[in-house]
């Protein structure tokens, strides 16, 4: 009974020891924020406590400080971003905006040189567009989209806003193929139409020309311009084919070596004019 008596005690006594201390220290706690609010003066305990925790505020303020500063930069290079973005859409745009212009006004200037030619050579031509090439040397051919259900008849020649292109040679339905003046298949009567004097002009294969069977006799100088003559029924007379690049004189021979630079631009052909007649010249 003596030990049950004891224990209930004892219990009783550990409960008041914690009730006490409790207090004590709430009563502790209180003094020190009433003194601290109330003189605003630093006491030796919040002293220490400052001296303690000021070090790991200053880091830790440095640290908010520096977050805050990256935070904002990284979504100034995220807005900067988005707007080169932006700003290089809109740029692409006015490049392929460009492109187009220059091809509108290329388009054009090519048209405006065919329907000039079409109005200066009274003869009904009828317009076509280049869809493929040959590139064999031999034959140098181009195919239009023009064919027989247009009219379009072997043999008839075929020009552009500069001057003679060549000849169709073959065709279906709805497709010629054209063989070009520069083939070397190719050979055309022609003028220089300075002297008058006639020649026979021929393909290299290459971009020039070779006119043949002029005498040395002849006055021929650089820059002399090249004319069709007319003969045979295959071109009309007065048509430009080129201008004269290069006169050699052999001493042996009767003739002129002499070369020829076409009129026409061979390398950037895709509108063209084919010569509509009746009884085209044909081979």
């Amino acid at each position: 009974m003596r030990k049950r008596g004891n224990s209930k005690r004892s219990s009783r006594f550990r409960a008041f020891r914690l009730v006490l201390l409790s207090g004590i220290l709430l009563t502790l706690a209180l003094i020190f924020l009433v003194s601290t609010l109330g003189s605003q003066k630093f006491s030796t305990l919040h002293k220490l406590i400052l001296e303690a925790t000021g070090p790991v505020q200053k880091v830790v303020t440095r640290a908010t400080g520096y977050l805050g500063l990256f935070t904002e930069k990284y979504s100034d290079l995220v807005s900067v971003r988005e707007e080169n973005e932006r700003l290089w859409d809109q740029l692409l745009e006015c490049r392929a905006a460009a492109y187009r212009n220059r091809e509108a006004q290329a388009t054009n200037t090519r048209l405006q040189k065919l329907l000039d030619f079409k109005e200066n050579h009274d003869l009904p031509m009828l317009a076509a567009r280049i869809v493929g090439k040959d590139p064999s040397l031999w034959f140098r051919t181009v195919i239009v989209d023009r064919g027989s259900n247009d009219g379009v008849i072997k043999g008839m020649p075929v020009v552009n806003g500069e001057g003679i292109v060549g000849q169709v040679f073959a065709l279906t339905p709805n497709y010629s193929k054209v063989l070009l003046a520069i083939a070397p298949s190719s050979a055309l009567d022609v003028l220089l139409q300075k002297s008058r004097v006639r020649g026979i002009l021929r393909g290299t294969g290459s971009l020039t020309y070779k006119l043949d069977y002029v005498l040395k006799t002849v006055d021929v100088q650089e820059g002399d311009q090249v004319v069709t003559a007319g003969y045979g029924g295959l071109f009309p007379t007065g048509m430009p084919v080129g201008v004269v690049s290069k006169v050699v004189r052999k001493r042996r021979g009767m003739f002129l070596d002499i070369e020829v630079k076409p009129a026409v631009d061979f390398l950037t052909l895709e509108n063209l004019l084919i010569i509509e007649q009746e009884k085209p010249f044909s081979r």
